[in-house]
């Protein structure tokens, strides 16, 4: 098994890939999938589509994310493959939610479709303020949710598919989700002492609110200096 990077009572931490990663888990050994890949649609190599024109104008490419720059082809191939390994490590039941924008969302779900998870009606983040749009203001994000097979019950049915919670200014990554989004999240698909998977950990903020939760949480982080921040912030508490 590959040496974490991090670790403590409740969670384990890889810099890798998370293909390769993944592939030395145990089956059926994850409650929940709680993830924030990237998103691509910024990719240049597909209709020149550019960073700084569709997603922000004022980060060089090396300070932007790792991956970001995919192909619509090269998202839907990863996102196939991480999908096969979500299969494998899920419980029965097991429930998948990845963030993801407009332009993507279908291609993420067919991806995970193709990998033998089951699709559920997409959930929306909305942010409550106005982002960017070239004619409408992008307030929102959607979140795809599969499971493996036949879904486990929730473990509350008090929450909406439509959130809304603010997002986060000035984070320790450029696309961190809020903290409030992921506990509400994952308290109503992963069962108490559950554990969480996040194979696109970014700054951690899955590992940070599974904990918190009393949750297990597994992460891997592509970029070292992510992983960094991670360890530090979950050291510091």
């Amino acid at each position: 098994m590959s040496e974490p990077y991090y670790t403590d009572e409740h969670v384990t931490l890889y810099h890798g890939d998370c293909i390769e990663v993944m592939s030395e888990l145990d089956d059926a050994t994850v409650d929940a999938v709680l993830t924030d890949p990237p998103y691509s649609s910024g990719g240049r190599r597909e209709n020149a589509r550019s960073i700084r024109k569709s997603m922000t104008r004022s980060v060089e490419d090396d300070e932007w994310i790792r991956g970001d720059a995919m192909s619509t082809n090269g998202f839907v191939y990863l996102l196939r493959l991480a999908g096969i390994e979500w299969r494998r490590v899920l419980k029965p039941g097991g429930h998948v939610l990845s963030f993801i924008d407009w332009r993507m969302a279908a291609h993420l779900a067919a991806a995970l479709e193709t990998a033998d998870l089951r699709q559920h009606p997409i959930l929306v983040w909305d942010k409550g303020r106005l982002g960017m749009g070239a004619v409408f203001r992008n307030q929102h994000e959607f979140i795809v949710h599969m499971t493996s097979g036949t879904p486990a019950a929730p473990q509350r049915r008090d929450v909406a598919n439509v959130l809304r919670v603010p997002p986060v200014r000035d984070g320790d990554h450029p696309t961190e989700k809020p903290d409030a989004l992921l506990q509400t999240l994952l308290s109503v698909v992963t069962p108490p002492s559950g554990t969480v998977l996040d194979p696109f950990a970014g700054s951690g903020s899955t590992l940070y609110a599974a904990r918190a939760l009393g949750h297990d949480a597994i992460g891997v982080e592509a970029d070292e200096r992510y992983c960094e921040v991670i360890a530090k912030r979950l050291a510091q508490g």
